[in-house]
């Protein structure tokens, strides 16, 4: 996976209008997502192993608003449909392969929000 070739998954209009350009605070969210999301996908995937449906909304639900605020499309509308599905227990066939497809697409906004963080400082 070459991530550096890749252009940007995230965006960050909003946070810069919201905080105006105040890259401190811009990049405290950045370092929020870079120290949880990771780890809410972690657990959601041991959910999927565990067939445990109705525990992945919660974590599903925690990762939307960081997701949604650094405006990564892919991830936000894999992570509604998660939280949504598994909360009412739909299409529950479909969740295995949705989890794997957030963490491929957390994976590289990983890295592409860490090299964000180098640039900046």
């Amino acid at each position: 996976m070459n991530t550096s070739m890749t252009s940007p998954r995230y965006d960050l209009s909003y946070l810069n209008q919201v905080f105006q350009g105040n890259r401190e605070m811009i990049d405290n969210i950045i370092t929020l997502f870079l120290q949880q999301v990771p780890e809410y996908i972690r657990e959601m995937e041991e959910c999927v192993k565990k067939n445990e449906p109705l525990s992945l909304h919660p974590l599903a639900h925690k990762a939307k608003s960081s997701i949604s605020m650094l405006g990564i499309k892919d991830m936000e509308s894999d992570i509604l449909r998660i939280e949504n599905d598994s909360k009412h227990l739909r299409n529950l066939d479909e969740l295995p392969n949705l989890v794997h497809r957030v963490k491929e697409n957390c994976q590289i906004v990983y890295y592409q929000l860490q090299q964000q963080l180098q640039r900046a400082s």
